[in-house]
C-alpha cells in the first residue's frame, strides 16, 4: 500500500511539474523579450541627438537658389498645394502628407538616390514630415524655405489698449 501511495505522490508531482513547465515555457521567453526591449537604448534607427542636430543648426533648410548647387537633381516632394517651384529644379512628385507612409509612396522615395526636398506652404507640415522621414532612416532630406530665419516677426507689436494696468 505504501508503494501505491508513493507512486501516486510521484505521479502527482510529475503532473504539477508538467503544468509549471508549460507556464514557464511561455513566460520566460516573454520576460526575456521585455527585458531586451527595456534595456536597449537605440529606439530610433540613428541617434536622436544626431538627426535633431541638423534641425537645430538649420542645415536641413534649403532655399530655392541653393537647389541648383546640389550635386544631383533632387526629388521635389509636394506635400500640399500652394507652393510653386520651378520645373527645371528636378523630378517633382505630388504626395499629400497624409498618404506619405503608404507603400507606393515609400517606394517612390526609396527609389530616388539623391536628395529629397520637402515642399509645403505650411512650414509645420514640412518639419513634421522631415522629422518622420529622418527617423525612418532617409538621408539628404531638406525642407524648401523662403528664409532661413524662422523667427522673424511678421507684425509690429501693439499692446492691448482696451485694458488699463492696475496700480
Amino acid at each position: 500500500m505504501k508503494e501505491k501511495n508513493s507512486t501516486a505522490v510521484v505521479n502527482k508531482q510529475i503532473d504539477e511539474m508538467k503544468r509549471y513547465s508549460i507556464v514557464l515555457a511561455l513566460v520566460i521567453p516573454l520576460l526575456v523579450m521585455v527585458l531586451i526591449k527595456s534595456f536597449t537604448t537605440g529606439h530610433f534607427r540613428s541617434d536622436a541627438s544626431k538627426w535633431a542636430e541638423s534641425s537645430i543648426n538649420q542645415t536641413n533648410l534649403i532655399m530655392q537658389e541653393q537647389l541648383k548647387s546640389l550635386e544631383e537633381k533632387p526629388l521635389m516632394v509636394i506635400l500640399d498645394e500652394g507652393k510653386a517651384i520651378p520645373d527645371e529644379v528636378g523630378e517633382t512628385v505630388n504626395i499629400p502628407a497624409r498618404t506619405l507612409l503608404e507603400k507606393d509612396n515609400q517606394k517612390k522615395l526609396r527609389a530616388h538616390t539623391g536628395s529629397i526636398v520637402l515642399v509645403s506652404a505650411d512650414p509645420a507640415i514640412s518639419a513634421k514630415i522631415w522629422m518622420l522621414l529622418n527617423q525612418m532612416g532617409y538621408k539628404k532630406l531638406y525642407i524648401l524655405t523662403d528664409s532661413t530665419d524662422n523667427e522673424v516677426l511678421k507684425y509690429k507689436f501693439r499692446p492691448d489698449t482696451g485694458t488699463v494696468p492696475e496700480l
